[in-house]
């Protein structure tokens, strides 16, 4: 009888292995990068450990789930994440890996909630979302609460663009030139009144969707001229897809300590903080002993927790010093390549991110 194997000529992190294992058939892969070598054996040796370090219990989550309403069921069954809000740092790329790794829990937090990848997955009736910057906690509650604002304006904002930008030659434009003037004329505008409504249009429209500020807090991006933005008829269905997904979701616009402050034993917290040296302009550097202390006080609960921080870049080796007494694994999770250093730097260089787990 003959077996099938499946021949990986350029292995990566090792998802095609990965995925092989699990379906039970045999494989034979190729990489020649030792980091990317040592992820995929990472990722590959994770069922030899305990049950809880893969799926904690999928009997008893394929029950949970069963309990959910219909559509959200569909969610969970999805192997991508809709692209709603545009985010730096965006979690889609790695999202159904860490969901994989989630154990099963009562409620669900995410108190670093940027574009939210994760609870797209996760959210169950009574999780709490938290961010500290308010217009995109306004955003948030926007599209749980009234769906077809956000679609209007997102339609007649893109209408305006588009017909701006077919009658004029992209290619003619200098740098520095504030064209289309719809794009200028809108962040001028949110500077101004910090409207959720505009910060979803520009987070859309701008260059790789990069969140950046100047020294005086002003969203500064530019327009992205090779791209006009998700047309508005796929915008339309990723807005009603996101808006069943989030009902019975709190979200809350306040510091990351006040939401965790709520989060109880057979909760799930996951964590996706601005790494340290960050330098966008609407949140400080985080201080890492009172990050630190978060965990360890989370820890002594029993609440369980996943930490996406720092690791690699290129050849970089970004990796902070995160105390082992917080943690029980680090896994590297790779999620595409650098946006911010290649608008930045003009270079490409593949992102592995670290993945901590207390559990």
């Amino acid at each position: 009888m003959y077996r099938p194997i499946l021949i990986v000529p350029f292995a990566g992190s090792g998802s095609d292995c990965v995925a092989a294992k699990e379906l039970g058939i045999s494989f034979l892969a190729f990489e020649n990068d030792p980091e990317y070598v040592e992820i995929c054996k990472k990722r590959l040796s994770m069922d030899e450990s305990p049950k809880e370090f893969t799926h904690l219990n999928k009997k008893k989550e394929k029950q949970r789930v069963a309990l959910l309403p219909k559509k959200l069921q569909t969610a969970r069954m999805l192997t991508t994440v809709p692209s709603l809000i545009k985010w730096t740092g965006s979690k889609r790329s790695q999202a159904g890996l860490i969901a994989d790794l989630m154990p099963t829990y009562n409620r669900y937090f995410d108190p670093f909630l940027g574009g939210g990848a994760l609870l797209y997955i996760a959210a169950v009736p009574g999780s709490v979302a938290g961010d500290l910057y308010e217009p995109l906690i306004s955003l948030w509650n926007l599209i749980q609460m009234e769906p077809d604002k956000v679609i209007k304006d997102y339609k007649n904002k893109w209408t305006d663009l588009n017909k701006e930008l077919d009658a004029i030659d992209t290619n003619k434009i200098k740098k520095g030139e504030s064209i289309p003037k719809i794009f200028y004329v809108v962040r001028k505008h949110f500077n101004e009144t910090h409207d959720p409504l505009d910060l979803n249009f520009l987070m859309r429209t701008c260059v790789n969707g990069i969140v950046r500020f100047n020294n005086n807090g002003e969203f500064n991006n530019s327009f992205h001229l090779s791209r006009r933005g998700m047309t508005p008829e796929h915008f339309k269905k990723v807005v009603e897809s996101w808006h069943t997904v989030i009902q019975r979701v709190e979200f809350v616009c306040q510091d990351y300590d006040e939401t965790l402050a709520r989060a109880e034993k057979d909760d799930f917290v996951y964590l996706d903080p601005p790494y340290a040296g960050n330098k966008q302009r609407y949140i400080e550097n985080l201080d890492l002993e009172r990050f630190f202390d978060t965990l360890e006080k989370l820890n002594q609960r029993g609440v369980k927790w996943a930490l996406s921080f720092d690791g690699k870049r290129g050849k970089k080796d970004l990796t902070h010093n995160v105390p082992e007494s917080l943690y029980k694994r680090q896994l590297y999770l790779t999620s595409g390549n650098s946006a911010v250093n290649k608008v930045l730097n003009g270079s490409i260089e593949q992102v592995a991110e670290s993945l901590y787990l207390n559990y």
